[in-house]
């Protein structure tokens, strides 16, 4: 993988390129939607065909390096099966609340309520802009399915970095949760 970064800048027209990316993105994919529900409308190969197509379109400047374009593939994900779920809770006119698990042991990609979803999403776009790093991390953990190990090497901090500021972004996002409902 280390390859990519030095592939991001060359031609989309490289077969061999877009294999690697798309089959990294796909991975991706597979563990983000062992977290949806087993009635989700999209698949892994869908979300990351859907997730593909925006990164195309707002690719008009070239990516810079692995960072950029990996946050960017978990944030068009993390955008799509929100976009899904207020679609399903349009169509519902409701749907149920589910406890929304904070625990480590617990999958990094755990199952939510479709409004559950939608709510994480609209106090991650808060805490973006007071803490752009832990927002980071919560997208590439939560949206991304990434470990610790994974997010520490693609921004190039300590895991020990990414641990401190995971525990802040979730408790940030639990306070944010409650004081919403």
């Amino acid at each position: 993988m280390g390859d990519l970064t030095r592939y991001l800048n060359e031609s989309q027209d490289d077969r061999e390129v877009c294999s690697e990316l798309y089959a990294e993105l796909k991975k991706i994919a597979r563990s983000r939607m062992r977290g949806e529900r087993e009635d989700h409308t999209l698949n892994p190969t869908a979300l990351v065909n859907e997730a593909w197509l925006r990164l195309e379109k707002s690719a008009a400047d070239q990516w810079r390096d692995r960072k950029q374009f990996y946050g960017a593939a978990a944030e068009a994900m993390r955008r799509i099966l929100v976009e899904s779920a207020r679609r399903r809770l349009a169509a519902k006119r409701g749907g149920g609340r589910g406890a929304l698990p904070w625990e480590d042991e617990l999958p990094v990609a755990a199952p939510l309520s479709d409004q559950r979803l939608i709510g994480v999403h609209e106090v991650l776009d808060q805490l973006e802009a007071e803490e752009a790093m832990n927002a980071q991390i919560v997208k590439l953990r939560f949206f991304a399915g990434m470990k610790n190990e994974e997010i520490a090497g693609l921004l190039d901090v300590s895991i020990t970095t990414v641990k401190r500021r995971w525990a802040v972004a979730k408790l940030w996002l639990y306070e944010a949760l409650m004081a919403e409902d």
